[in-house]
């Protein structure tokens, strides 16, 4: 009885703080290849998430060696719609970027309960412009502990699907 009881809280503990990956080894990617990320498609009823996720992965990609571009779109007050990141898609184009990662939020909140965990849920593909056409993707999910902010268990969910 005691040893259930022990398994099955174990259980709950370690399904408290998961994620779920789906990726590659970015192997595309010259690790000198000039990037830009855009804004990501915001799905979720947070606002604003497709750009804060966009900021985590510029300095996330920045860390792992990567050749960030200088971001030239700007914070505004509401979301781009897809319509504006196809244009910055096509001015980072013409601006010579290599390789440009867009990509979408899927969710991004505090789950409702007595802990309110972070949960995020996102998708990134990679396209070359040289190509025109996608050659890396990867779609991730992540919840944590309700000790945790949002953005930790952002950074370690892009972590863990932004691999060299």
């Amino acid at each position: 009885m005691v040893r259930a009881l022990i398994t099955g809280l174990i259980g709950l503990v370690l399904l408290s703080c998961s994620s779920v990956v789906n990726t590659g080894k970015l192997t595309e990617l010259p690790d000198t290849a000039s990037v830009v990320v855009l804004p990501l498609e915001n799905h979720t009823e947070t606002p604003m998430a497709g750009l804060r996720v966009a900021s985590l992965m510029e300095s996330v990609l920045r860390t792992k060696g990567y050749a960030v571009e200088e971001r030239f779109w700007r914070l505004k007050e509401g979301d781009y719609t897809p319509e504006e990141i196809r244009q910055l898609f096509k001015e980072a184009r013409g601006k010579g970027a290599g390789y440009i990662f867009t990509g979408s939020v899927n969710e991004y909140r505090y789950k409702t309960g007595i802990d309110g965990e972070p949960a995020v849920s996102i998708t990134i593909d990679l396209y070359s412009t040289a190509g025109g056409r996608v050659v890396w993707s990867a779609a991730g999910s992540a919840t944590g502990w309700s000790h945790e902010s949002i953005g930790t268990v952002t950074q370690k969910l892009l972590n863990k699907l932004v691999r060299k």
